[in-house]
Parts: C-alpha cells; structure tokens; sequence
C-alpha cells in the first residue's frame, strides 16, 4: 500500500494521534502481508510523539528487521528525518519502560491463559492443522508452522508479555444477542458457521 501522509491529515504538525492511527494502518497491512510505503512529501513538521507512537510499537510488536522490509518512509524533509532519528535513538529508554510497565502489570490469570491456548495451539498446529485452522482460526500456514515449532520455553516467554496472545473470533451480534435471550447450542453453532471467515 502506498499512501500520501499528507493526504490525511489536515493538521500541519502531525502528532502523537496521527502516529497512532498511522500505527494501526500498518498492522493491517502487515497482517494481510502488505508492505506500507509513507511518502512525507510537503509534511513540514512531526513531533517526536508522533514518531515515537508510530515507530516504537512497531518496533516492539514486528522487530527491526521486519520493519525494514516491510515500512518505507519517502520524502522525509531533513527536518523530518532529524525528528525520526532523534526517537529511534531513544528506543532503549521505551523498550525499558514497557518492559517495566509489564512487569508491574502482568495479570496471572492472562499469563494461565496465554500459557494454555498456546500449548494447545501448539498441539493443533503440529497434528492437527485442520483442526487448528477451523477451531482456533489460525487460518495463516506460516503462523501454523511458527507456532507448531514453539518450544515450552518459547510458550512461557510469550504467556509471561502481559498481553493476551488471542482474540475473539465470535461476531459482536452475537454478544447482543445472548444478552437479550437465551441460545441453545444450535443457534450459537449457526450464527459461528454463518460469521465465519
């Protein structure tokens, strides 16, 4: 995807939300295996908030080098490009702080639950790949293999992030509507398998 920064916003100094959004773009691109071009031209000035927020979770989620094949940044003024490079220099101060931030956060009940879907994901994917496709909704070959070759090591390094690993899959009628009724378990399994991917 190619897309003209300037294009939209209105504002002329973009800021900490305009990296966010920014951010969220590129993860759905990534996602669905698009790489992002942010071309610059006539973007005067960005704060480092907005690098910070564009970049560092970024970073945090997909690494550098993933960043590097799949994030282009073009026509970045030199007052732009100054502001950039002064908040990838500070990386190591953010990476610190999240890291202590999860520390004091980290749920135990979302690490017993990261811990438990990855085991059994780890189960499906190996044996099972249909399985896991159709019940966990790993519908991504690769992300089946990566996971099927995690180690226990692997499981509780990523259980202990302080970030559940899952989503659900359910559509959001469905909530509604079992708060304002009752389902048996035939409507619930026709309102999955009509919602589905």
């Amino acid at each position: 995807m190619y897309l003209f920064v300037q294009s939209i916003n209105a504002r002329t100094r973009l800021d900490a939300a305009e990296g966010k959004n920014l951010a969220h773009l590129a993860r759905e691109c990534f996602f669905n295996h698009q790489p992002l071009t942010l071309d610059f031209l006539n973007v005067g000035q960005v704060s480092q908030a907005f690098c910070q927020a564009l970049l560092c979770p970024l970073t945090n989620e997909f690494g550098a080098d993933f960043l590097n094949q799949w994030l282009q940044l073009k026509n970045l003024s030199a007052e732009v490009s100054g502001v950039m490079q002064s908040a990838l220099s500070e990386l190591d101060d953010y990476f610190d702080g999240l890291a202590r931030f999860q520390a004091q956060t980290t749920d135990q009940e979302i690490v017993s639950l990261n811990s438990l879907w990855l085991i059994k994901a780890r189960e499906l994917c190996r044996d099972k790949p249909f399985c896991a496709r159709y019940i966990l909704g790993i519908t991504d070959q690769d992300l089946r293999q990566a996971i099927g070759r995690l180690s226990l090591e692997d499981i509780e390094h990523i259980a202990q992030s302080g970030w559940l690993c899952f989503a659900p899959r359910m559509p959001n009628h469905l909530f509604t509507q079992i708060n304002t009724k009752q389902r048996n378990g035939i409507d619930v399994l026709l309102t999955l398998s009509g919602g589905g991917e």
